[in-house]
C-alpha cells in the first residue's frame, strides 16, 4: 500500500478530513522528497514541519518516527533527523535485492496469476508503449510502472510480507530521480515486461523463472555498465 498512498500524494494539497494527520504528514513529506524539496543530509525541525503543514507536532513527530522506520528518514544523535541520502553505491545494493526479490515472486507467483491479473500487467505494458511523457516526469512513471508490474505478481503469491519488503526496497527507487537515465527508455521496459508476461502466460515456473533471470542481468548491465549514450535494443 504504500506506494499507492504516495502516487495519491501529489493531489493531497489540503488535509484530508477521512486521513489521520500523521499519514497525511508521511505522504506529504515523501512527496516532498520526490519533489525535490527535501534534500538528502538536510536537517528536520518537527517545528518547522508542523508550521509548514499547519499541524500540531504531535502527528509531525510520529510521521517522522514512520519515516526513520521505512530508511528514508535517519538519526544522527545528538542533533537529531535527516534525510537519508541516496548514492549510486545505494542504488546497486538496492537493485540487486529488488532483484532477488523479484525472482522469488516469479517462483511463488507463477501458475497463481488470475486472468485480471494478466490483465492488469497488459495494461501496463500497453501504457508504457503508448507512454508519451518527458524528461523525469516521464521517468517517474516508468519507474512506477515497473513497481506496479511486480507488485501485482508478489501480491499473487499470497505471501504479504513478500510484498511488503518489495515495496519498501522499491519506495527509494521511486522517491530519488533527479536526471535522466538511458535504462528507463521506454522500448526497453516494453521489451523487459513484455518478455515475462508471455512466459508467466505459459505458466512453466522453470521458463518464467529464466527470463526473469535472464531480464535482470540485462537490467543491471544497461544500468550500471553500458555508457550513457550507447542506445538501447528496441522491442520486436
Amino acid at each position: 500500500m504504500l506506494l499507492s498512498l504516495l502516487y495519491e500524494a501529489s493531489g493531497l494539497a489540503e488535509k484530508p478530513v477521512y486521513r489521520a494527520l500523521t499519514d497525511w504528514v508521511v505522504l506529504k513529506i515523501l512527496d516532498g522528497v520526490r519533489r525535490g524539496e527535501f534534500v538528502p543530509d538536510q536537517r528536520l525541525s518537527e517545528q518547522d514541519l508542523a508550521q509548514r503543514f499547519d499541524v500540531s507536532r504531535a502527528p509531525v513527530r510520529d510521521a517522522l518516527h514512520r519515516l526513520e522506520q521505512i530508511g528514508v528518514v535517519e538519526r544522527r544523535p545528538p542533533r537529531g533527523l535527516y534525510m537519508r541520502g541516496w548514492s549510486a553505491a545505494d542504488h546497486a545494493e538496492v537493485e540487486a535485492l529488488v532483484d532477488a526479490v523479484n525472482l522469488l515472486s516469479v517462483q511463488l507467483g507463477c501458475g497463481r496469476l488470475t486472468e485480471d491479473d494478466f490483465a492488469q500487467l497488459e495494461r501496463i505494458v500497453e501504457e508504457a508503449r503508448q507512454a508519451t511523457e518527458a524528461g523525469i516526469e516521464g521517468e517517474r512513471k516508468q519507474i512506477q510502472r515497473d513497481a506496479d508490474f511486480h507488485l501485482i505478481i508478489a501480491r499473487a503469491t499470497g505471501n504479504r510480507r513478500l510484498v511488503e519488503l518489495m515495496e519498501r526496497l522499491i519506495l527509494p527507487c521511486v522517491l530519488y530521480v533527479s536526471e535522466e537515465h538511458v535504462y528507463l527508455e521506454r522500448d526497453f521496459w516494453v521489451k523487459m515486461h513484455g518478455s515475462l508476461l508471455e512466459e508467466l502466460r505459459t505458466g512453466n515456473m522453470e521458463r518464467a523463472e529464466a527470463r526473469a533471470i535472464s531480464n535482470a542481468r540485462e537490467i543491471r548491465e544497461v544500468m550500471f555498465n553500458r555508457n550513457s549514450q550507447q542506445p538501447l535494443e528496441t522491442a520486436s
